[in-house]
């Protein structure tokens, strides 16, 4: 941090050295609008706008707060991922346990993240281009000043409102942190790390008994107000384990009283168990690409639209666009910011959704599968789905890291006074190549899509993995694993050396269900799925 300052302030000083900062105001140039003009000492006046303006008025000034709050969001994404995948395990080492499909507790923490998406469209109006500060207030005979960077101070108090939220939750999260359970491998981000947890009787009873094609919003509804949490238990076999296991109604908080937040999660799953079209999470997604696929079109259109333009760029973004370049900019920054959110959660399914496709082809390795972990963000995920050869997935994760620049080049499009025509052309033409991109990955992935298994509940939660694991011969395999770390965890399935499958099968009392077990001796690939179609 001490060295991210003290570049910033080399980049100011030797802009201050050029006398090319201007004092803080809120008139002309595109800026905000409003106030008088600063005091300046006879300015050299220009007669047009010139083709190139000085790079550390162009890129530093004008596109480096937009740069560097992206960089700040992605690190505190990082952060609040992690919380929000370890929150329900340590909601489990609490005394009272916790519930595994209550998410009301991380409402706020969700707050947070869209508030830092939305601080970070608007930090791209923190700074002009400010070409009309020696111009006299309501002048009739404006004239192009020697360019200068000034400070919209209106939405400076936007972005400080912003850091001082995120301020408080990482004062939260830092509290909650050292909380996260270590020493063991309870990994919510893997299907080994939850079924490596499981074998206490009564909860696999309970998981082994809901129905096949039960929803998640069903299931919700089934396990709501019980209490789950960790702690030692013998299994079937005798063996002792440490693992889930319910929370009895004596070791219950009797005081405690249902608040608001738990009302607010009760009326949310009342209401989705009430609507048909919310139960099947194939078909929500389906519509929500489909949306997002006629955002992407229309901001495809737009951009074509304005480089085909380029001479008239006003006549794309309004002819008063330059008067209001900031709005125009922080608006075109927040459509960038909601691409790259929902891209953001089409790379979490990718990652969900990976292992499914390779176990339900058949006999599987376990690196590629039950193994494969899930990662906070695009950088630290490209590179592992990549070696497992899960190209599309992969694909996805190196598109959001690309979705991070179209933020910042959708910001660069509106005309404004002091944008040279080569500034508009880059970052016109890097709008067309990333939309583009983003439509073909998009139609590859409805494509992917459609080899995945029939999954009545969308494996997101640990919840909805317990339902695919609990009764297995992989959980009894796992016995003893709980308590290492996560590395000699993963060594010692790997030395089992067996592989593993998603398929439906018929147990004892002739109920179906889907599972993720070892594979069977006497199974072969194609047998594996014999029937789903009855399912699907």
């Amino acid at each position: 941090a001490s060295s991210l300052i003290s570049a910033s302030s080399g980049i100011l000083q030797s802009i201050e050295a050029t006398g090319d900062l201007a004092p803080t105001r809120t008139g002309g140039g595109g800026g905000g609008g409003g106030g008088g003009p600063s005091q300046t000492d006879n300015p050299k006046k220009f007669d047009a706008v010139p083709d190139i303006w000085p790079i550390t008025q162009t890129i530093l000034g004008d596109y480096t707060p937009l740069v560097m709050s992206r960089a700040f969001h992605m690190l505190l994404r990082t952060m609040y991922e992690q919380l929000l995948t370890w929150e329900p395990i340590r909601q489990m080492l609490t005394p009272g346990g916790g519930s595994l499909v209550d998410s009301s507790v991380l409402t706020p923490l969700r707050i947070a993240i869209i508030s830092a998406h939305i601080g970070t469209a608007f930090s791209a109006g923190l700074t002009f281009f400010d070409t009309g500060y020696c111009n006299a207030e309501n002048t009739n005979d404006p004239i192009i000043c020697p360019p200068k960077l000034s400070v919209n101070p209106w939405v400076c108090d936007v972005v400080i409102v912003t850091l001082v939220l995120q301020v408080l939750t990482i004062i939260y999260v830092i509290s909650q942190w050292w909380k996260k359970p270590g020493g063991f491998s309870a990994d919510p981000t893997s299907v080994a790390g939850i079924a490596a947890f499981m074998g206490h009787p009564e909860i696999e009873q309970e998981f082994v008994q809901i129905p096949t094609e039960i929803t998640y919003a069903a299931l919700k509804k089934r396990l709501k107000g019980k209490k789950f949490r960790l702690g030692q238990f013998a299994t079937e076999r005798g063996i002792v384990k440490y693992g889930f296991m319910p929370v009895g109604d004596e070791e219950k908080d009797p005081n405690k009283k249902e608040g608001i937040k738990d009302k607010i999660g009760s009326w949310w799953t009342n209401l989705q168990t009430k609507f048909a079209w919310l139960h099947n999470w194939k078909n929500n997604r389906f519509l929500f690409d489909i949306l997002f696929g006629m955002l992407l079109i229309a901001l495809l259109g737009l951009t074509i639209g304005a480089v085909s333009r380029y001479n008239k760029t006003q006549v794309v973004f309004l002819a008063t666009a330059s008067a209001n370049g900031t709005g125009w900019r922080i608006f075109t920054a927040l459509l960038g910011v909601t691409v790259s959110y929902y891209w953001g959660q089409i790379f979490q399914d990718a990652q969900t959704f990976a292992p499914y496709i390779d176990l339900a082809r058949g006999s599987s390795n376990p690196d590629a599968t039950i193994l494969l972990r899930r990662h906070s963000i695009p950088l630290t995920a490209f590179f592992p789905l990549l070696w497992h050869c899960h190209y599309t997935p992969a694909m996805v994760a190196l598109i959001g890291l690309i979705a991070e620049l179209l933020i910042v080049a959708l910001s660069g499009l509106p005309h404004r006074t002091g944008q040279s025509r080569g500034e508009f052309l880059f970052w016109g033409i890097t709008c067309l190549a990333i939309l583009t991109i983003m439509i073909i990955q998009l139609i590859i992935l409805a494509i992917w899509r459609r080899k995945l298994p029939h999954l009545p509940r969308a494996p997101e939660s640990i919840a909805a993995v317990m339902t695919y694991v609990a009764g297995t011969s992989m959980t009894r395999d796992f016995n003893g694993l709980e308590q290492l770390k996560r590395k000699e965890r993963d060594r010692a399935i790997r030395d089992l050396e067996k592989n593993y499958a998603y398929w439906w099968r018929r147990e004892e009392d002739g109920r179906v269900r889907w599972v993720i077990d070892v594979v069977p001796g006497d199974k072969n690939n194609r047998a594996f799925m014999d029937g789903a179609s009855e399912f699907s």
